[in-house]
């Protein structure tokens, strides 16, 4: 079956042909005061042209006489193919085939190097896997078939922030954009007006919260200095980079907009904080007619405005983040939905920049089977004008299946009425060779399992493995999609590229199977086994931390978090958590009760959370029994006088999620449960401002002691710090089990 598709995947790229083509007589024509990338294309014609036939074909100025030729550039083509590009768009082509050759011609010279690496992709069957990976089949002859095709992109501007687009062989493979059109991107409040230049003298340029003004949150845009600050502070901007079309004045990555008199009255006018921003932007637009000036709709300010539309020259960033992926956007109901945001802007203006999610920013190595949403979300932004689409992926990080994902978004930006299935094997096929049943077996199987559970599943783009384990990463699918990814190793053992990309794709998949291994306490999945000896940890586990890590080291990209955090501190962070379930715990069986009130908000059972040998994740959503603006006061109650010399516990730091460690942890003890004696303190370390998201270990170690009633205090903060952009809102401390021996 195999050798069948393979053999169909190759007549696919040709076209049935009336007469056939010699490449000895076959040359590639430009015109010599052609540009740059123009001569560029032509170069990479004559190299894959070699790689594909062993031959290499010259380049010409001039057109020849007695030879078929290639001629790139509408210099050279025929007059009846000259008149249609009046019908291109910008980065449109045209490829046409007659008896003289083929003609290859853009709106631009970029858009003759498109036509260029369609001919190679669509009519000879090369593919652009990765940067620096190709498919490139191997022909002794090629043919054509005399056709006229116009090729007109969906959107304008195209843009997959994924590894690829990083190099400039495969963005322009897939025709996409760089961000080269950009003087600045998105969140530049605090880069127009930094607050470490202006906090201290003028407090009054930023956002009021809760009556004190703070330097992490947005700026007061009703005062009227605040206005000019950022026109002034903008035109010296763009004095340095005069060429640059497109300036964003945006919102920080934050919440905290300014609660003022005067904003409020602005939010009221306008109908909502949305309004209050492009109204500000459309002043600042003014001053700069030739310049296109960018802002953010996004979070608090997603909902369309009323009373007021953005300028001509204003370009609204419209923004997805917090939707799930489960379901097409237009198909999510309830009160307030993207999809109604997304009709509303489309009625004040049709310059629109799309900013789409696609990843699990939280956790690149989590399966995240968003595949059935792209084709219809793309239609659905194409429907309602969208002209400018980007689509958030991994960045320069590896993530799940990202090679397929990357190549089937460039595909559908260029055009949404493609055939996606036939897509995805083309790419799978190519990509992984003798592996590719076993990937598409995954590819459909979790694909289709996240459309059965599409109404109960919010597909988050800040999920963590265990959130899933009632839809597509159930027990019995993970340890299905495992054996697939060892057979799939398997079959190509003997081909190191092609053991290297599977090694690569398995990762997510590797890395769910141990951390909702070790999170859980799932039979088909044990972190832990029986043994006589007592319990031991699966060697399963040792086995795909240590694959994991060995391949990670030998490659940059990969990461499990767009913090940087590593498969390697991932790993020890692993087997810290596995000596502590390995370790005897003299508190099972105690009634622990809580003087503090605990958050229903992420229910784990309360008191029962502190020894229930579950330790939390690196998502505060598992595991991890939570405070908001709250201290924890727990009182165990051993049952027994018991000799103890050591108590462990874990607290979740997780700034970007309001979450701190606490300022102190004190433990007492007591014979009788209400005479209680200090017993150690530790304190917090609060100096640490990264967002890295990490449990922190606190290991209390004493000289033997006989009591048996306990009492944990662990202080919080009560409410995030003034550097932070939840200041004044309510923190939260998260402790996952307390050992005690």
């Amino acid at each position: 079956m195999k050798r069948i598709f393979l053999l169909l995947l190759s007549v696919s790229f040709m076209y049935s042909c009336t007469h056939k083509i010699s490449e000895p007589g076959y040359v590639i024509v430009v015109n010599r005061d052609a540009d740059t990338i123009v001569h560029r294309s032509a170069v990479q014609l004559q190299d894959y042209w070699k790689k594909i036939t062993g031959r290499t074909l010259s380049i010409r100025h001039k057109e020849p006489k007695n030879k078929k030729g290639i001629y790139l550039g509408h210099q050279t083509l025929l007059p009846a193919v000259n008149d249609s590009l009046a019908s291109l768009k910008q980065d449109g082509f045209v490829i046409a085939i007659n008896d003289k050759g083929v003609f290859l011609t853009g709106k631009n010279s970029r858009g003759t190097l498109y036509a260029v690496n369609t001919l190679l992709e669509d009519y000879l069957g090369c593919i652009k896997l990765f940067p620096g990976e190709d498919y490139i089949p191997q022909r002794d002859t090629v043919t054509f078939k005399n056709g006229f095709k116009i090729y007109n992109p969906a959107f304008a501007y195209r843009n997959v922030h994924a590894p690829g687009n990083f190099n400039r062989a495969w963005r322009e493979w897939y025709k996409l954009e760089s961000l080269d059109i950009w003087g600045m991107y998105v969140h530049t409040f605090n880069k127009l007006i930094p607050p470490e230049k202006y906090f201290q003298q003028h407090p009054e340029y930023y956002s009021l919260v809760s009556g004190r003004r703070i330097r992490e949150g947005q700026l007061c845009l009703s005062n009227p200095e605040v206005v000019e600050l950022l026109i002034k502070n903008l035109a010296d901007t763009i004095r340095k980079n005069p060429s640059k079309k497109y300036w964003s004045v945006s919102q920080n990555d934050a919440v905290n907009p300014c609660e003022c008199e005067n904003c409020q009255k602005l939010y009221q006018k306008y109908g909502g904080y949305s309004g209050a921003y492009v109204y500000t932007i459309n002043k600042i637009a003014k001053s700069f007619p030739d310049k296109i000036i960018s802002t953010l709709a996004y979070m608090f300010t997603r909902r369309a405005p009323k009373n007021i539309r953005p300028a001509s020259n204003v370009n609204i960033m419209l923004c997805t983040i917090e939707c799930s992926r489960s379901k097409p956007l237009n198909q999510i109901e309830g009160e307030h939905t993207f999809a109604r945001d997304m009709e509303d802007w489309s009625r004040l203006t049709n310059n629109i920049y799309l900013w789409n999610y696609v990843v699990q920013f939280n956790n690149y190595l989590t399966p995240f089977p968003n595949f059935p949403v792209l084709q219809p979300n793309i239609k659905f932004f194409k429907k309602h004008g969208v002209d400018m689409l980007f689509e958030q992926a991994s960045g320069r990080n590896w993530s799940d299946l990202i090679g397929l994902k990357e190549y089937l978004l460039a595909k559908l930006m260029w055009d949404p009425d493609l055939n996606v299935d036939s897509l995805a094997q083309k790419f799978i096929h190519a990509c992984y060779g003798p592996a590719a049943g076993y990937f598409l077996k995954y590819y459909h199987t979790i694909n289709d399992e996240m459309i059965k559970h599409r109404d109960s599943v919010f597909l988050n783009i800040y999920g963590y493995p265990s959130a899933y384990t009632r839809s597509f990463l159930q027990p019995q699918l993970m340890n299905y999609y495992l054996a697939l990814m060892d057979s799939a190793e398997e079959s190509v053992s003997g081909d190191t590229v092609l053991l290297r990309r599977v090694k690569r794709a398995r990762l997510p998949v590797d890395f769910s199977w141990v951390d909702i291994a070790i999170n859980n306490h799932f039979p088909e999945m044990p972190a832990l086994l029986e043994s006589d000896s007592g319990k031991q940890v699966n060697p399963k586990i040792y086995r795909l931390l240590n694959s994991m890590t060995e391949y990670a080291a030998t490659d940059p990209m990969i990461k499990v978090n767009e913090r940087q955090y590593t498969l390697s501190a991932y790993r020890d962070y692993v087997l810290l958590m596995l000596k502590r379930k390995l370790k005897p715990n003299k508190l099972a069986g105690s009634d622990i009760i809580l003087k503090t009130e605990w958050s229903r908000k992420y229910p784990v059972g309360g008191a029962k959370a502190l020894s229930d040998n579950l330790l939390g994740t690196l998502d505060f959503h598992n595991n991890w029994l939570g405070f908001e603006g709250n201290d924890m006061i727990a009182v165990i109650d051993m049952k027994k006088e018991k000799t103890l010399s050591d108590i462990q516990m874990n607290f979740l730091k997780a700034a970007n999620s309001w979450t701190f460690l606490p300022l102190e942890i004190k433990i007492e003890t007591s014979p009788d449960g209400k005479n209680y004696h200090l017993l150690a303190v530790q304190k917090g370390d609060t100096t640490d401002h990264s967002f890295q998201v990490e449990s922190i270990p606190f290991d209390f170690n004493f000289k033997p002691l006989t009591t048996r009633f306990i009492r944990v205090t662990a202080r919080s903060m009560k409410t995030c710090p003034a550097w932070h952009q939840g200041f004044g809102k309510p923190s939260w401390i998260f402790i996952d089990e307390i050992i005690a021996n």
